[in-house]
């Protein structure tokens, strides 16, 4: 198997530039984890939120609900655990496999400077 996660990624150079549009993003995203979270069914009884995700992912209305049961939607509490070792590791071990697989040429020995939580208000 693969190791996989999904992640945000933001250039350094946009979010020093732009710190209230990456703050104002991974709020807007949170605050539709909780949603979802909270009632899933109502959150998809909603065409706006899937209608957001068909423009999003290219997916078909249909396939929404079966994508979103196979994710993991970690709230801000959460997510500031997870962006320490947690995802650093991660980013880790995927470099490692993706250097075993010839998909990469080199990795880094430290990827904890490209993980941060700076961005997550509770």
């Amino acid at each position: 198997g693969a190791p996989t996660f999904d992640a945000w990624i933001v250039r350094k150079d946009f979010a020093e530039k732009h710190p209230e549009i990456v703050t104002a993003f991974a709020k807007v995203t949170l605050d539709a984890y909780a949603a979802y979270r909270k009632d899933p069914q109502a959150w998809l009884a909603d065409a706006g939120n899937v209608d957001k995700l068909v423009k999003l992912s290219g997916a078909k209305a249909s396939d929404i609900p079966l994508l979103l049961q196979g994710n993991v939607y970690p709230l801000a509490a959460d997510q500031v655990t997870l962006l320490g070792a947690p995802t650093t590791k991660a980013v880790t071990d995927t470099a490692a496999f993706l250097k075993e697989q010839g998909k990469v040429d080199a990795v880094l020995p430290d990827y904890a400077p490209y993980v941060s939580a700076q961005f997550i208000t509770h």
